[in-house]
């Protein structure tokens, strides 16, 4: 059976128009949220996995992550070491290795851990919502 189409008035256009495109933009909203979670939980998993880095146990499983919203549509989620933030960084770029003194005897290697997760992320969040959408 076909649809039959509603009928508006020049004057009801614009109100119906802008109802249509507010129904979709809070739909979208709710898609980024989803999806924005379910790839957070999908990188800190893949964070506590180790990557290249298979240190100790309790920094691969302190990775987390927090919802933050500061402004209507600017939301976010945050992944990050919870208590072992500062060695994040020192093993994701290497560091130089000192004595006690101000003389420095060579560098540390690196574990890029971190960045290849979010590379995965910055790839699949757009993929998700666009499976979501359609």
């Amino acid at each position: 059976m076909a649809k039959r189409s509603k009928r508006i008035g020049a004057i009801d256009l614009e109100s119906s128009i802008r109802q249509v495109l507010g129904e979709y933009g809070d739909e979208v909203y709710r898609v980024l949220g989803v999806c924005c979670r379910e790839v957070s939980e999908e990188a800190v998993q893949k964070l506590h996995q180790g990557g290249n880095y298979n240190g100790t146990g309790a920094y691969n499983a302190d990775w987390t992550y927090k919802y933050e919203l500061t402004k209507r549509f600017h939301q976010g989620y945050i992944v990050y070491n919870d208590d072992h933030y500062r060695l994040a960084h020192l093993l994701e770029k290497g560091h130089l290795i000192r004595n006690g003194t101000e003389r420095t005897y060579g560098n540390t290697s690196s574990f890029p851990h971190i960045k290849p997760v979010e590379q995965w992320a910055q790839e699949e969040l757009p993929r998700k919502v666009r499976m979501m959408l359609s």
